[in-house]
C-alpha cells in the first residue's frame, strides 16, 4: 500500500503541476484577449498590453464542478495620460465578471474632437 501511495505521489504531483500551468497560462491568454475587447469596445487603451493575477482559489460552477476562480488586474486609460485599473474574473475558462471605472468628468464633458474612440 505504501508504494502504491508513492508511485501516486511521484506521477500525480508533477501531473497535477503540469495541468495547473497550463490551465493558468490558458486563463491569462483569455483575461488578455477579455481585458483588450473590452478596453477597445469603451474607448480605453490597454496598457502595459498585459494582467496581473491578484487572487486565485476554488470555487463550484454552476453545474457543480470545482473550478480555479481566478481575478486578474489591468491598467487601461482613456486619453492616454491618466492611469486606472481594471479587473477581470475567471471561472475555469469562462470570464465571470469585468470592471472599469467610469468614465471621468474632464472626458466625459471634453470636446468631441478630444477623444478619439474605436467602435
Amino acid at each position: 500500500m505504501r508504494e502504491l501511495i508513492e508511485t501516486v505521489l511521484l506521477f500525480g504531483a508533477p501531473i497535477a503541476t503540469i495541468f495547473f500551468w497550463f490551465s493558468s497560462m490558458q486563463a491569462r491568454e483569455r483575461a488578455i484577449t477579455i481585458s483588450k475587447l473590452t478596453c477597445e469596445n469603451y474607448g480605453a487603451q490597454l496598457l502595459d498590453q498585459t494582467v496581473a493575477l491578484k487572487k486565485i482559489r476554488l470555487r463550484r460552477d454552476k453545474r457543480g464542478r470545482i473550478q480555479f476562480h481566478r481575478t486578474y488586474n489591468f491598467d487601461y486609460s482613456y486619453d492616454g495620460y491618466d492611469r486606472q485599473q481594471g479587473s477581470v474574473t475567471m471561472l475555469g475558462p469562462l470570464s465571470e465578471l469585468i470592471q472599469l471605472d467610469p468614465f471621468d468628468a474632464t472626458i466625459e464633458n471634453a470636446a468631441p474632437n478630444q477623444i478619439q474612440t474605436k467602435f
